[in-house]
């Protein structure tokens, strides 16, 4: 079995076969047995595979839970850009006169690219406006109230929340490929000693070794 020109699936397809046809048939257990692959033997290469299905369905849940999270912060992202962005826009008009207003609600310049500075960016005219009362009557002029304001923050807060869920998520997943590659490799080296094994154990009963090879 040359495992390594094998899909994943296909690998572990055939080494499902590769092991309930041995353990199904007594003769292939009774022969390998003289060679040190008993049942019991066998059975451990069973415990290989199972272990590397359960981390591949781990790293298969991981990927969907991070795929859902990616997309709920993009939906987010775009939440609150869309409500900040037409609040920068009138705050501009409202301030325009005034510099220093200007200067603490960092109303001039090019938005952060980066979603952490970004968000930063917003956070600090949010909570700058929420806190001079002043400021927030002159907006109430041009239709934004101090709630519209603590939305926008509430709808950050969970951008964020969203944001480490996802860095934790892809973390999650580099760890779970790692471990889920270490079992394979464990897998594989168990297979490749087996099937040598095998091979020698059943030389005079080709047609049982030909079904070792699925």
């Amino acid at each position: 079995m040359h495992f390594s020109k094998l899909s994943f699936d296909d690998f572990m397809v055939k080494v499902a076969g590769l092991i309930g046809n041995s353990l199904n048939e007594t003769r292939i257990v009774e022969a390998t047995g003289r060679f040190g692959y008993d049942e019991t033997r066998i059975k451990e290469g069973e415990m290989f595979y199972r272990k590397v299905k359960q981390f591949n369905d781990a790293q298969e849940k991981v990927i969907q839970d991070k795929i859902k999270a990616h997309e709920e912060r993009k939906q987010l992202h775009n939440l609150v850009r869309k409500q900040y962005m037409k609040m920068l826009q009138i705050a501009r008009i409202a301030f325009d006169k005034d510099i220093i207003i200007s200067k603490a609600l960092q109303l001039e310049g090019p938005r952060e690219t980066k979603l952490d500075d970004w968000m930063n960016q917003v956070s600090v005219f949010g909570n700058r406006l929420l806190g001079e009362e002043r400021w927030i009557s002159v907006l109430k002029k041009y239709g934004i109230s101090k709630k519209d304001v603590a939305i926008i923050l509430s709808d950050l807060d969970k951008l964020r929340a969203k944001a480490l869920e996802c860095e934790k998520l892809k973390n999650e997943s580099k760890n779970q490929t790692a471990v889920k590659r270490k079992k394979v490799k464990e897998l594989q080296e168990w297979v490749s000693d087996y099937l040598k094994i095998a091979k020698i154990a059943l030389d005079e009963q080709p047609e049982l070794f030909r079904r070792l090879r699925v």
